[in-house]
C-alpha cells in the first residue's frame, strides 16, 4: 500500500518527505548512519562509504536510538511555543522558563527576574 500511495504522490509531482536524507547523495532516504562520518547514507552510498572506510561504526534503521535528532525535530524543539518564529535562546532562572529574545521583553522584565543563562553563560538583566 505505501508503493502506490508513493507512485500516486509521484504521479501528482509531490516530493517525498523522510525523517533523514542521504548526506552524500540527497536524493534517497538513509538506512545508515556513520558514527564516525556523523553522517547518514542509503542503500547505494553507504556502499562506497564501507569501501573507504570500513572501520567505521554504522548503525541501521533498528538502532535509531543511536542516531543523533533530526533537523526537523531539532527546529521544533528550539521554536518558541508563544512565538514560533523565534527559536529559543535563553533560560529565565525565576520562572524556570526557556524564552525566545521576544518573550524577554514581553514577560521578562520584571527586576525579580534577572537571572537568565545563554549558550552556558549567565547575564544579569536588569530592565
Amino acid at each position: 500500500m505505501a508503493s502506490s500511495m508513493e507512485s500516486s504522490l509521484a504521479a501528482k509531482g509531490s516530493d517525498t518527505i523522510w525523517d533523514f536524507s542521504c548526506d552524500a547523495c540527497n536524493k534517497n532516504e538513509a538506512q545508515f548512519y556513520c558514527e564516525g562520518c556523523s553522517k547518514c547514507y542509503c542503500e547505494n552510498c553507504v556502499i562506497l562509504h564501507n569501501q573507504l572506510f570500513n572501520s567505521h561504526s554504522l548503525f541501521g534503521r533498528e538502532q535509531m536510538e543511536k542516531w543523533p535528532i533530526a533537523k526537523s525535530t531539532l527546529d521544533i524543539l528550539e521554536q518558541c511555543g508563544e512565538h514560533s518564529d523565534e527559536k529559543i535562546k535563553l533560560f529565565c532562572e525565576d520562572h524556570s522558563q526557556l524564552c525566545c529574545v521576544i518573550c524577554v521583553v514581553q514577560h521578562h522584565r520584571q527586576v525579580k527576574c534577572n537571572q537568565l543563562f545563554c549558550g552556558g553563560y549567565s547575564n544579569n538583566y536588569v530592565f
